[in-house]
């Protein structure tokens, strides 16, 4: 079943960044990037930074973005309950070393009623392995601040077809 939500939303999400499909007598123009002006957006633009500089993952600069109870919810499990473990949880990742980024401004990104959906992605270098991955989700946010994201994630694998041109490959 998960399996099946998670491939529901990743359709869903290439649905959405697919390019509508041309007519002879209109010309074919370049998808326009989405500024990273939301919560979200912002709050990854300062996480790939804060993951270079050690000491930056405090919960003092997540409550900047977060509320106190915020979650983080990934692949239907509660992975972070509070910026305590936001701060504690990224700390362990920054001190595991490698690179980390998640690729801002999003491939699609809009919000509604309170709610930042988005479609990502997620690149990383460890150990001499490169990865990637796909992210699916939400952010729900609460007097301007995010009170939960909610994501799922596709792995993707060079050798089953071709990357996202975000990815790294080197």
């Amino acid at each position: 079943m998960q399996k099946k939500v998670a491939s529901a939303i990743m359709l869903a999400g290439l649905a959405l960044s697919a390019p509508a499909t041309a007519r002879p007598d209109q010309p074919v123009t370049a998808p326009v990037e989405k500024p990273a002006t939301d919560i979200l957006s912002r709050m990854f633009v300062w996480w790939n930074t804060a993951f270079k500089t050690p000491g930056a993952y405090t919960e003092e600069n997540f409550s900047k973005f977060f509320t106190p109870d915020a979650t983080l919810i990934l692949e239907g499990r509660t992975a972070i309950r509070g910026v305590g473990e936001w701060a504690t949880h990224f700390q362990k990742i920054q001190a595991g070393g490698g690179d980390v980024e998640i690729v801002v401004p999003f491939k699609e990104v809009f919000e509604k009623d309170g709610l930042i959906y988005t479609y990502h992605v997620i690149r990383s270098r460890r150990s001499g392995k490169v990865a990637c991955s796909l992210a699916a989700g939400h952010a729900v946010v609460k007097d301007g601040k995010i009170a939960s994201i909610v994501l799922v994630r596709s792995d993707l694998d060079a050798s089953k077809g071709p990357l996202d041109p975000q990815c790294w490959t080197a």
